[in-house]
């Protein structure tokens, strides 16, 4: 008797900024299963998540047109703007019903602005600050603050664990920034 009931495909995702944080997060999430993408301005800082079995791509809209959803982590709130919002950024690539992940620090307001203009696009958002430093992070023992929808955390609850130890769904979209800016 066969299961008439057919499991979803894994998500894929994207992943963007590659600095000490963030190619710690993209390993954890190759480490869990998950199919991964990435880009940064630095190629060379992808190598050790290419050996992992990670992808590479040439720029945000490259690794957003292959993934389900893409995550930054960058290091400032402009620099995200510029890679999510820019000619060749994330949502120039990204398809409708894609979900743009900001692990990012980043500003409320910002996020809202970008998240408006993901929308428009018929893409989600959600917020996911870190907390905990490098070292937690390399232990895949960070806490991942999130913000946005309950069902769209939901549905990427698999890789906020992949990459972080406590994961806490702070509230609607904005929330998280709040608590991790004070």
């Amino acid at each position: 008797m066969t299961d008439s009931k057919k499991q979803p495909a894994p998500l894929r995702y994207g992943f963007i900024g590659l600095g000490h944080l963030g190619g710690l997060l993209a390993r954890s999430l190759i480490r869990g299963g998950f199919t991964v993408t990435v880009h940064d301005l630095d190629r060379q800082a992808a190598d050790p998540l290419l050996a992992l079995g990670a992808s590479w791509a040439e720029s945000p809209a490259e690794t957003a047109a292959v993934s389900d959803a893409v995550i930054t982590c960058l290091p400032s709130p402009a620099a995200s703007t510029a890679v999510v919002t820019g000619p060749k950024g994330v949502l120039n690539g990204l398809a409708k019903g894609g979900t743009w992940i900001e692990m990012s620090t980043n500003d409320q307001h910002e996020i809202a602005r970008i998240a408006a203009l993901a929308d428009d696009k018929g893409i989600a958002t959600l917020e996911a600050p870190v907390t905990g430093g490098v070292h937690r992070a390399a232990a895949g023992e960070i806490t991942v603050l999130v913000g946005g929808g309950e069902a769209l955390f939901r549905t990427h609850l698999p890789a906020f664990e992949a990459m972080g130890g406590e994961v806490i769904h702070m509230g609607p979209l904005g929330s998280a920034s709040v608590i991790k800016g004070k």
